[in-house]
């Protein structure tokens, strides 16, 4: 082993931090984009927001440019206002457009009775536990069998089930209590609204709402207790055979156990529902597909004149200039890489458009298949730059709002040689199915042979396979006996 220089020519590609922005502000949404540049106003006093109709002309370099985009604040850091501290001039510069400013010009800002509305809106309403325990609160009990049965609500999980076996919470339980105090109060847990709920696993859950109505159903609560996975498999002959019953009889308690909750808590818990928003807007006017990148409820950014006219005097201060050139040049990059994400988005969508045109303009049942390699190949970019513009973006179009990697999609070739959607495929096969004899259900080898009869070239596993994605069970379990 030995130690010695020697020259290497190599080539090696290196990503400027400008390309590192513009890939990150590519991916976000305009929710996220606007927090984005939020994080941005509060550290670069170089930034600035402008209202459009005054908007300042975008000159060819980033230094002029001006985007719509997100919340301007002016808080700097501890050492940035140590920098500007000693600077008088810095005392007289404008305050910037306050975000409530301009959302009020705009009419962005809600008025006085939308207001008003969003605060008698209702508040979020309790869970699964508060429902419980308030029911717990209004029955007559003794203290520990009451805080016995909190903590048996405590250790629910959101289907209202028991997280671990009854034994074990017992003994979690402190201080201590006795096995008898413990079925009590398991006991009130289970005789609580919704019924199911204090259940160990789903035969008990089903079994304890059958028995809470007072009707009797031996055959029902027989056919849950040891028949369950048979059951599930639609193995209806079998246990009419084991149980001595005709499979009608079966039939009508299946109809019954059908009615019950297989998870009854989960009706008290809460989903957050998120606004989405559309990034490209398609319209139908006057016969022609208009495509517009949505960006008007974001106001417009641009570099701060004062920054700039406060560099040129202060070039005698390096420490002052440094910090503001760094600002100045960290905005102009911010600004150039969301004009060039817009740009992108825009040339994406038209071309999507475009390539989509018979579904736009006749419907889903003519979307075509395409390939982002076919999207890239027409706006010129890399695929990957595709997959990141399109990661988490809508697309609102006559039919409907979608998002845009939904038209993207493979197919199968039909014998004309026409690549035929998958998405189609999906519901060529459903109107098979729909369309089926229950008694005697399609096949995955019948449907692939239909599908081939009309052109379509699909093999059984490719059916199996698309059926399996689309949720569908197979022909055994959709088999009506």
């Amino acid at each position: 082993m030995k130690l010695e220089l020697a020259q290497r020519i190599q080539q090696q590609q290196i990503l400027a931090p400008q390309m590192i922005l513009s890939m990150d502000i590519l991916l976000l949404t305009n929710q996220e984009l606007e927090s984005r540049i939020q994080e941005e106003f509060i550290s670069n006093p170089a930034l600035e927001v402008v209202e459009r109709e005054t908007e300042p002309p975008v000159a060819e370099g980033p230094a002029a440019a001006a985007v719509s985009l997100g919340t301007p604040a002016t808080d700097i850091s501890r050492q940035e206002a140590e920098v500007f501290s000693h600077l008088e001039v810095f005392q007289s510069l404008p305050p910037l457009l306050s975000l409530d400013a301009y959302r009020s010009r705009s009419g962005f800002l809600d008025s006085d009775d939308k207001q008003e509305a969003l605060s008698n809106v209702a508040g979020r309403p309790g869970g699964l536990r508060e429902h419980l325990i308030q029911q717990i609160h209004l029955r007559s009990l003794p203290n520990e069998v009451r805080e016995t049965a909190e903590n048996i609500i405590n250790n629910l999980d959101p289907r209202g089930y028991l997280l671990s076996p009854p034994e074990e919470i017992r003994q979690s339980i402190t201080p201590p209590c006795s096995e008898a105090v413990f079925n009590d109060a398991l006991g009130q847990v289970r005789g609580l609204d919704p019924a199911g709920v204090g259940a160990v696993d789903l035969r008990e859950c089903l079994i304890l709402q059958l028995q809470r109505d007072r009707q009797e159903y031996p055959l029902e609560l027989e056919i849950i207790r040891n028949h369950l996975e048979d059951l599930r498999q639609n193995k209806l002959p079998k246990i009419a055979r084991e149980l001595g019953r005709t499979v009608e009889d079966i039939k009508e308690a299946l109809e019954i156990i059908a009615l019950l909750d297989p998870s009854p808590g989960s009706t008290f818990e809460v989903v957050p529902t998120h606004a989405i928003r559309p990034e490209v807007v398609v319209e139908k006017v006057e016969g022609k597909l208009e495509v517009t990148v949505q960006d008007e409820s974001l106001p417009s950014l641009a570099i701060n004149d004062s920054c700039k006219r406060l560099l040129k005097e202060s070039r005698g201060n390096t420490e002052v200039v440094k910090f503001l050139r760094r600002k100045i040049e960290s905005a102009q990059w911010l600004i150039q890489a969301v004009r060039q994400r817009q740009r992108t988005i825009s040339d994406i969508a038209r071309a999507l458009v475009e390539y989509q045109r018979d579904f736009m303009e006749e419907g889903p049942t003519r979307l075509r298949a395409m390939k982002m390699q076919t999207i890239a190949d027409l706006v010129e970019v890399h695929i990957s730059t595709i997959s990141r513009a399109i990661k988490g973006k809508y697309i609102q179009t006559p039919w409907g709002l979608f998002e845009m990697r939904y038209f993207f999609t493979g197919g199968v070739e039909r014998t004309n040689g026409v690549l035929e959607s998958r998405r189609n495929i999906y519901r060529e096969i459903g109107a098979l199915i729909e369309g089926e004899d229950r008694r005697h259900p399609l096949s995955d080898s019948d449907i692939a042979r239909t599908l081939q009869d009309r052109g379509l070239d699909i093999a059984r596993r490719t059916v199996t396979k698309y059926r399996e994605q689309e949720g569908i069970p197979s022909s055994r379990l959709r088999r009506r006996f």
